[in-house]
């Protein structure tokens, strides 16, 4: 019987070989003992992603011919903490938020990091499905610390609060990426909000939008910039534009982010969100150190400036572990320090 067993797995593994040419599964876990302290309110609590997003997934390929492959990514968010799912959007609107009605994770897994079906060859590639905006690459690619963690860019999370569902992933999208000409590349994308063209109480266009990003790589230059508009409910819109760099200096990796966003009600614009970060990576030992610098300012009395320093010290290429110190200040209101030491392993 065991023998038959394994022959009839043995079959079923070949079909699927000759169906699609490779497939992955991929994932991060990520812990962290956080300790933060705002005013008189100290907490310590378990958190996950404090060095890189916690995740599981799926990806595959299959070779087309005459140059051209077909792939898909399906990629879920977990709460490594508590074992929890994390929560998606259904429409890139508040009315389409699935994050738990009582309780935050109990909608289950979801593929809500990323859920794409695409096309490549020498054209580029065309990719559908829930997956990041333009917008925000250049907010975690320029940040040593990735928007992860207690030393997460404080531009980036002025530029990209909660309530700005599609602030870093969209969900009914189109998106092109094309090939690199001589380090150039563009990145187009728009989404739907999927409302009807006489919805009045919603409005036609909410959860509508459209992003571009143009980068140059060349050597030890990167250079991005971004800039999108998209209407996040009934007669509110927003628009936002960023611009990313870095030099790789070989003992250092500086880098750097100017963001500006702002939102329209009725006609009535609200103060833009000015974001800036300059921070810097450098090896050290068997790992890698981290200090950031970042501000967010909003009008005459938002200015908020924030500090971080860490350090990964990798045992393998797969496994590291991590401290983060952090310091935010704001104009008004008390200050918060944050510190977390955490492990993180790839598969």
């Amino acid at each position: 019987m065991k023998k038959t067993l394994i022959a009839l797995a043995a079959v079923a593994a070949t079909g699927a070989a000759f169906a699609q040419s490779t497939v992955t599964l991929f994932g991060v876990a990520d812990t962290a003992v956080t300790y933060t302290k705002t005013g008189a309110a100290k907490k310590t609590s378990m958190t996950t992603s404090g060095l890189n997003s916690s995740r599981i997934g799926f990806r595959g390929e299959e070779d087309l011919g005459g140059g051209m492959k077909a792939a898909f990514h399906m990629e879920a968010g977990v709460n490594t903490d508590n074992g929890t799912g994390a929560g998606t959007n259904t429409n890139n609107q508040a009315a389409g938020q699935i994050a738990g009605t009582t309780t935050v994770g109990s909608q289950g897994l979801t593929f809500n990091r990323r859920m794409t079906a695409s096309l490549m060859g020498g054209f580029g590639e065309l990719r559908v499905g829930r997956d990041y905006t333009p917008l925000f690459w250049n907010q975690t690619v320029f940040d040593p610390f990735g928007t992860n963690g207690v030393g997460a860019s404080q531009a980036n999370a002025a530029a990209n609060p909660a309530s700005l569902v599609v602030g870093v992933r969209a969900s009914n999208s189109i998106g092109y990426m094309s090939p690199s000409f001589n380090g150039f590349q563009v990145q187009l994308q728009t989404f739907l909000g999927e409302n009807a063209s006489n919805d009045a109480a919603t409005g036609k266009n909410s959860g509508s939008g459209n992003g571009l990003r143009a980068t140059y790589a060349q050597g030890p230059v990167s250079l991005a910039l971004a800039t999108a508009k998209y209407d996040t409910d009934l007669n509110v819109k927003h628009e936002g534009t960023n611009f990313g760099a870095s030099y790789d200096l070989g003992v250092a990796k500086i880098m750097a982010v100017y963001s500006q966003d702002q939102d329209s009600t009725s006609g009535v614009d609200a103060a833009k969100v000015k974001g800036t970060l300059i921070g810097l990576t450098a090896p050290l030992g068997a790992g890698v150190a981290k200090a950031a610098w970042s501000n967010s300012k909003q009008g005459a009395t938002v200015d908020t400036d924030k500090f971080a320093v860490g350090y990964v010290y990798n045992l393998s290429k797969r496994t590291s572990i991590y401290t983060t110190f952090a310091n935010t200040k704001p104009k008004t209101g008390d200050k918060t320090t944050g510190f977390d030491l955490g492990l993180s392993h790839s598969f």
